[in-house]
């Protein structure tokens, strides 16, 4: 069996939250995503925290069966938009032990083209769109 690569979370007051690293703004609609570890399975259910252009984070009602640095394919559902992605897992946090649900941050990939093609800005996108509905109040 595989060794996953997980942190335990610690008790709330111990500074066991990392600094905000991240430069892009983070959308926090709910949403659900679903996740295939690749190259072969298994396809997991997530709720999405939250989306950026470059990643997302979700919350898996199950330990995540990856490690940190898996790659992964996505399909995250946000207020009526999908969005389809290839990913690496960057982050997995334990938030229950018993059942051992867990967090994971995933980092969005560039689609494998030649550098001559455009870049498919894709998550960019679906961020504008549930932006500008926001905005719009629907």
């Amino acid at each position: 069996m595989a060794s996953f690569q997980i942190s335990e979370g610690s008790a709330p007051g111990q500074g066991a939250e990392p600094a905000e690293r991240r430069a892009e703004r983070r959308l926090f609609w709910p949403g659900t995503a679903v996740i295939r570890i690749l190259p072969y399975g298994p396809d997991v259910l997530g709720v999405l925290l939250d989306v950026s252009e470059s990643g997302c984070g979700v919350e898996i009602g199950i330990g995540i069966p990856a490690q940190v640095g898996a790659q992964v394919e996505l399909e995250l559902n946000v207020r009526g938009v999908t969005l389809a992605r290839t990913g690496v897992i960057r982050y997995i946090d334990v938030i229950r032990r018993a059942e051992r649900e867990t967090r994971a941050g995933i980092e969005f990939m560039e689609p494998k083209r030649s550098r001559t093609q455009k870049v498919d800005r894709a998550a960019k996108g679906v961020v504008t769109r549930i932006d500008r509905d926001r905005n719009r109040g629907g």
